[in-house]
């Protein structure tokens, strides 16, 4: 038989077998059929025990009795391959069995015959067929019930409840089901502390009516969101899009399990819905939006201005939406300098920007305006331009900014020979750390020739010591220590032992300030209030000193001073007294804003200021200030002269001849006028040098008057009356500017006499200001007997009321200017 002919039978055989097994399974896939759709449907387990036991033994019978046709099921014999090929192939007379005929009774001769015939009949066979499996389930299913078996199927894989795997435990288990737990389902939103809004319970009568009117509740964002369900066997929790209805992944829940309850915890920071599942089965949903937190705003409301003793201040606001938690200002050097665009040398960069911390006077406000003032004085960066930005910082982290303002960083004006040097060289090893061999000079210089210079044997030592230092560092870190002793020395040598006062009295109150704000015990406030009043007595105790120095170094009369004169002790301690108790009944921000008055109430004093109005005759300032209206006087005299001297703008003369007899009358008179110019350029120099001797920083006008009255001089000494008229002018306009700037800072430090008098010229008497308390230089009026406070709550929400009224006049922009300038001095001798 040949090779292409058994594989033929083969696939005949397989044709065969395939037949009689679909034929033999039929009974089985229905069985399962309906057993599959029992299962999925949740019919079978849902069927009470008895039922169910007696459908699950009906269905084990029909299978055992479905198995019974695979059992006898049995491969094809070759015979039978043999003839389905001759059915398929429609041959007659079986000649393809025939080939596995062989003789009766063989013999040579007839097995020869006989094998020329099967040849013959092999190759009359050109195109033998096995035959396509066919099924004979149309006879034995006329009505197509596996039609239906096959959809019942597939729409209860597409339509099923709950897990398959858990649906067939269910349908097949041979015990009762336990009595399932009640369903307990507890949720709620927790808004942020800081947003000091109420729990949102999302299970409750209230928020289920809510949501039959809106569908979305809103919360803030960064709310917490707990869930609590017990009696679920399976229970889960998914989050959807609001939009999409895509789940969302990346939203994670913390969830646990304990005694049978399962709890999820997660932070809200986007729109979702929200869904609850045991199992399959959906418990509840909510529909959330979340309300953004927004950044906080922060703005300058107006320029940062440098104080009569160098402190920084700041006007500001912020707002946020929640509250402020912090409001500070970021320094960093300005790209231009006064001398050029910057540095020569990298020492500036070596050394932290200055802190620029804003006290809130109340804890997380929503919206606030104040000035802040610190004191950067002893700060590398002082006197260098810088840029500023205000940073403002909500509960949630977030930052908001301000615009940038560039201001010049206040540098403390020193008077003393010594520590004027000292500050000198200081600068210098700041700006040239490297080239500190020049600084070593010039301390030798200063302990050379100690006599006239250094008054106390302390001061050289600790000159010495700073020479040493400098001398034999090894590195950045011994230039900043040495810059810090220098400026230390500086200041003991300035003020003595009333600077070391000064630097304990404001710790404490720094550290009283915070606690305040951090709301502490009533135990930490007492002791602070302690510490307090003993750094204040020791403050008052130093500056009496010093103030009995300075008299005696200024030629004054000796007196012997009480400190209790220089600020009344009595209000001092009122004052002190009525914070503890605002503190201790939790008024904290009542007790911070008049810790705050205090604090501007101390630094506002000057060594000596009291003692010096209490002597007779003008004070050296009243004294410059009558030099600088009689430099004023003589500017607008030769401003006369000068108009009527002969020339015009190139020294021509009114008939504009440049050769008439005119102009040598003009030549000689401008000269004249040019050294009269000179003259009160010199003796605005002389005001400037005696301003700085005085502790006042001089008015940035009088350097422009100097400008311009040495132009005039020039243009006088060519003859050339126009120019010369124009400068004049700038320049007396100049010194108009210095005269208001220069009444300004003496009102500032209590030194002008010209307080007296109302808007309008009245007098308004020589005991109390406008607010009804008593002036400061007026002997017995201030002191023990007025008392300067105001007594009860009742007063102090009053006098907190007249100041907030003073302060939106002050920034009401349509003010007139000299209101605004009488609102300001109030208000800076409160702050």
């Amino acid at each position: 038989m040949t090779p292409k002919l058994e594989r033929t039978v083969l696939r005949a055989r397989l044709a065969l077998f395939w037949e009689r097994l679909w034929a033999a399974a039929y009974p089985l896939l229905m069985v399962l059929a309906v057993f599959t759709m029992a299962v999925l449907t949740g019919i079978l387990a849902a069927l009470p025990d008895l039922i169910r036991y007696a459908a699950l033994a009906a269905l084990a019978l029909a299978l055992l009795w479905a198995l019974r046709p695979l059992l006898a099921l049995a491969f094809p014999w070759r015979s039978e391959g043999l003839r389905r090929i001759e059915q398929a192939s429609f041959l007659d007379h079986r000649p393809v069995s025939a080939v596995e005929d062989k003789p009766a009774n063989p013999s040579p001769e007839s097995s020869t015959i006989w094998q020329a015939h099967v040849a013959r009949q092999l190759a009359r066979l050109k195109q033998l067929r096995a035959g396509t499996p066919r099924s004979a389930l149309k006879w034995r299913d006329p009505y197509a019930l596996r039609l239906a078996a096959l959809l019942g199927v597939i729409a209860a894989g597409l339509l099923y409840r709950g897990d398959p795997v858990a649906n067939f435990a269910d349908a097949v288990r041979i015990h009762s089901q336990a009595a399932q737990a009640a369903l307990s389902l507890d949720a709620w939103v927790r808004p942020p502390a800081y947003t000091a809004k109420p729990p949102l319970l999302l299970t409750s009568e209230a928020i289920k009516e809510r949501l039959a009117r809106d569908s979305d509740l809103l919360v803030p964002e960064s709310s917490l969101l707990v869930l609590r369900l017990s009696g679920a066997s399976e229970p889960r929790i998914a989050f959807f899009d609001l939009i999409g209805g895509e789940e969302i992944k990346d939203l994670v829940p913390k969830t646990g399990t304990e005694s049978s309850t399962f709890t999820a915890e997660t932070r809200l920071d986007r729109p979702a819905e929200i869904r609850v599942y045991d199992g399959s089965s959906e418990l509840a949903k909510w529909r959330l939006s979340v309300i953004p937190d927004v950044a906080p705003e922060v703005a300058f409301t107006g320029d940062p201005t440098p104080e009569a003793m160098g402190a920084l201040m700041v006007p500001w606001k912020a707002s946020d939406d929640y509250g402020i938690a912090s409001v500070t200002g970021k320094i960093v050097l300005s790209d231009q300098q006064e001398d050029g665009p910057g540095f020569t040398s990298n020492g500036v960069f070596l050394y932290d920007p200055p802190a620029f911390p804003m006290t809130l006077k109340r804890s997380s406000p929503r919206a606030i305006e104040d000035t802040t003032s610190n004191d950067l004085t002893a700060h590398p960066w002082a006197g260098l331009n810088v840029d500023m930005t205000l940073e403002a910082k909500d509960q949630a982290g977030k930052t908001g900014l301000s615009e940038v303002k560039a201001l010049k960083l206040p540098e403390r004006l020193f008077i003393k020979p010594l520590a004027k040097a000292l500050i000198e060289q200081r600068k210098a090893l700041i700006l040239e750390p490297d080239d500190h061999r020049n600084v070593e000079l010039m301390l030798e210089a200063l302990m050379t020739w100690p006599e006239g210079l250094i008054e106390k044997s302390g001061f050289q030592i600790a000159i010495a010591a700073i020479h040493s230092h400098i001398a034999n560092a090894r590195g950045q870190d011994d230039i900043k220590t040495a810059v810090n002793d220098l400026w230390k020395l500086a200041l003991a040598v300035e003020e003595g032992d009333l600077a070391d006062a000064r630097a304990e009295l404001d710790a404490v109150r720094k550290e009283l300030q915070k606690a305040l704000a951090e709301g502490a015990s009533p135990e930490r406030i007492a002791e602070l209030m302690d510490k307090l009043r003993d750094a204040m007595n020791k403050y008052l105790q130093s500056m009496a000193e010093e103030t009995k120095r300075r008299m005696q170094q200024n030629g004054m009369r000796p007196q012997p001073i009480d400190p209790n004169r220089l600020l009344s002790q009595e209000d001092l301690q009122k004052m002190l007294d009525t914070i503890q108790k605002l503190a201790e009944s939790g008024a904290n921000e009542a007790a911070q804003e008049m810790l705050s008055q205090l604090e501007s109430l101390l630094r506002n004093l000057e060594p000596g200021a009291t003692a010096e109005r209490q002597q007779e005759g003008d004070t050296p300032l009243s004294e410059m200030l009558g030099d600088l209206s009689e430099l004023m006087r003589q500017q607008q005299q030769l401003m006369d002269e000068t108009l009527r001297m002969p020339g015009g703008e190139n020294g021509e003369t009114q008939d504009g001849d440049p050769n008439g007899q005119q102009q040598g009358q003009g030549g000689g008179q401008g000269r004249s006028l040019s050294q009269k110019q000179g003259a009160l350029r010199g003796m605005l120099e002389d005001l400037m040098g005696r301003l700085g001797q005085q502790g006042m920083a001089p008015p940035q006008s009088f350097g422009q008057a100097g400008k311009s009255m040495d132009g005039a001089a020039g243009s006088l000494r060519e003859g050339r009356r126009d120019p010369a008229l124009e400068q004049q002018s700038e320049a007396l306009n100049a010194l108009r500017d210095g005269a208001q700037s220069m009444a300004r800072q003496m009102m500032q430090q209590g030194q002008g006499n010209t307080s007296n008098y109302g808007r309008h010229g009245q007098a308004r008497g020589d005991d109390r200001d406008p607010l009804g308390r008593p002036q400061a230089n007026h002997g017995e009026d201030y002191g023990p007997d007025r008392n300067m406070l105001p007594t009860g709550e009742a007063a102090i929400r009053r006098a907190r009321e007249i100041l907030d009224i003073l302060r939106n006049r002050a920034n009401n922009p349509d003010l007139p200017r000299i209101d605004r300038d009488y609102i300001e001095r109030l208000l800076r001798g409160l702050y």
